[in-house]
C-alpha cells in the first residue's frame, strides 16, 4: 500500500489571466507566495504562481484551453494525465513503492524524475512526490 505522509499541494486551474488571479489572492487577500520549485520543462509550460499557507501550498496554474490547443508535456501526450490543470499532490514515504504499487495494480502512470502522475477513477490527476522529510 502507498503511504501518503501529507498533502503537498492542491492546484487551481486558471482560465483567466494569471495576473488577475495573483492580484486577487496576493493584493486583495494578502496571501504569501513562494518561488516555484519545479523542473524547467514544467515551468516553461505552466504559467502561474504558488501560494504558501502554514499547512501547505495552493498552486495557481494557467490552463486556458479555449483555443483548442492545450499545452501537453511530450512525455504525457496521449495519456489522461494533466499536471497543468487542477490536481492534488501528495508527499509519500517512498516514491519507488508508489511506482511498484501502481504497476502491480495495473494503473497507468507517468514518471518524471521524482514526480509520478496518475489518474483516479474519475479522471482527476493525482501527483506523488517523495517526502523530503523521509
Amino acid at each position: 500500500m502507498i503511504k501518503i505522509t501529507r498533502l503537498n499541494h492542491s492546484a487551481l486551474g486558471c482560465r483567466v489571466e494569471v495576473d488577475a488571479m495573483r492580484r486577487f489572492y496576493v493584493d486583495v487577500l494578502g496571501v504569501n507566495t513562494v518561488d516555484r520549485d519545479i523542473p524547467e520543462q514544467l515551468a516553461a509550460l505552466i504559467p502561474g504562481f504558488w501560494m504558501q499557507f502554514p499547512n501547505g501550498q495552493v498552486h495557481v496554474i494557467q490552463c486556458d484551453d479555449s483555443s483548442g490547443e492545450r499545452k501537453v508535456l511530450p512525455e504525457l501526450a496521449g495519456k489522461p494525465l494533466d499536471p497543468m490543470g487542477p490536481h492534488t499532490a501528495f508527499y509519500v514515504e517512498d516514491i519507488e513503492a508508489v511506482e511498484t504499487q501502481l504497476t502491480s495494480e495495473g494503473i497507468d502512470y507517468q514518471r518524471m524524475d521524482q514526480f509520478i502522475f496518475a489518474a483516479d477513477p474519475a479522471g482527476n490527476t493525482v501527483e506523488f512526490q517523495q517526502d523530503p522529510e523521509m
